[in-house]
C-alpha cells in the first residue's frame, strides 16, 4: 500500500509559546480500481450508490430489530448482503477488510429473534465500513468527488480564454490594484480597476456551469445579486471619495466572494493537486 505525504501540521502549544513541532501527515491512497466506479469513468456513481444503499440497509436492520420485525428484517438483510459482497467484488483487494462471515451470523440472529446480537454483529459490520472510510475517505473525496479545473477556460478582459490559474491571478491582482489606489486616493484608478474586477468576476461566474451544469443557485450564492449591489454600492463610495468605506466594502466582498468560493473549492483542489501532480 502507497502513502502519500500530504501537509505538514504545527502544533501549537496551549500557552501559546514560540516552541513549535512539525508532524507529517500520511495519507493511503486507495487501490486504482476505484477509479473505475466513479465518474468520469464509469457512467453512474456505482460506489456512492452502493455506499449509501448500505447505510440506509444497515438502518433499516437496526430499527426493524427493536421491533423484532422478522419479515422486514430478513427482507433487508438479503439487501445488505447484496451490497455488502459487492464491495469485494468491485476492489478485490478490499475482501480482507471486510468481514463477509458477518452476514450469515446477521441472519441466524435475526431468524431467532436476538435483537441484541443482531445490534452487536451490525455494529461489528459498521465498524468495518468506518475503518475504510478514515482510511480512505479524505483522499477518495479529493481524487473522485472533486473537478479538475485545468480544462477550464475563462476569457480575460480582452476576450481570450485562458486558464483558470491565470483567472485567479488576475483577479487578485485587480483586487489589490483597487486597495493601493485607494490608499493612495487615486479615484479613477481605483474606479478603473473596479470595473474590471466586475468583468472578471461576470466571466467566472460564466464558467460555473462546467460543473454545476444547469444548476444556477451556485452562482447565485458567490456571484449573484448580493455581489453585484456590494459593487455597486462600491462604484459610489468611491466616486464620492469614502475611503474607508470604500476599504471596508472589499473586505467584505473578500469574504462573501473570495474566501466563500475558495473554502467551497479550493481547499479540496489543493489536496487533490498534491496527491495528483501535473505532469
Amino acid at each position: 500500500m502507497k502513502f502519500v505525504p500530504v501537509i505538514f501540521l504545527t502544533l501549537i502549544s496551549f500557552n501559546f509559546s514560540s516552541a513549535f513541532a512539525e508532524q507529517s501527515i500520511k495519507l493511503k491512497t486507495p487501490p486504482a480500481e476505484l477509479e473505475n466506479w466513479y465518474k468520469p469513468a464509469n457512467k453512474r456513481q456505482v460506489w456512492l450508490h452502493t455506499m449509501f444503499r448500505l447505510r440506509r440497509e444497515m438502518q433499516a436492520i437496526e430499527e426493524y430489530a427493536q421491533e423484532n420485525n422478522k419479515d422486514a428484517l430478513k427482507k433487508w438483510i438479503t439487501r445488505l448482503d447484496k451490497d455488502y459482497n459487492k464491495i469485494a467484488d468491485m476492489i478485490p483487494e478490499w475482501e480482507k477488510e471486510i468481514k463477509l462471515r458477518l452476514i450469515p451470523e446477521l441472519e441466524m440472529f435475526a431468524e431467532k429473534g436476538d435483537s441484541i446480537r443482531v445490534a452487536k454483529t451490525l455494529k461489528m459490520i459498521s465498524r468495518t465500513c468506518n475503518d475504510c472510510h478514515k482510511s480512505y475517505q479524505p483522499v477518495v473525496t479529493a481524487l473522485y468527488r472533486s473537478p479538475s479545473y485545468d480544462d477550464i477556460k475563462i476569457k480575460n478582459l480582452e476576450g481570450t480564454p485562458h486558464s483558470f490559474k491565470d483567472n485567479m491571478d488576475e483577479l487578485s491582482k485587480s483586487v489589490n490594484r483597487i486597495l493601493i489606489a485607494l490608499d493612495d486616493k487615486n479615484k479613477q484608478a481605483a474606479l478603473l480597476s473596479r470595473s474590471n474586477l466586475q468583468k472578471q468576476l461576470d466571466n467566472l461566474g460564466n464558467s460555473c456551469t462546467s460543473c454545476h451544469k444547469e444548476d444556477a443557485y451556485p452562482r447565485e450564492r458567490i456571484l449573484g445579486k448580493l455581489t453585484i449591489d456590494k459593487l455597486k454600492t462600491l462604484e459610489t463610495t468611491i466616486s464620492h471619495g469614502r475611503i474607508k468605506e470604500s476599504q471596508e466594502l472589499m473586505g467584505k466582498l473578500a469574504v462573501t466572494v473570495c474566501a466563500r468560493c475558495h473554502n467551497t473549492h479550493r481547499i479540496v483542489s489543493d489536496l487533490r493537486n498534491t496527491l495528483m501532480p501535473a505532469k
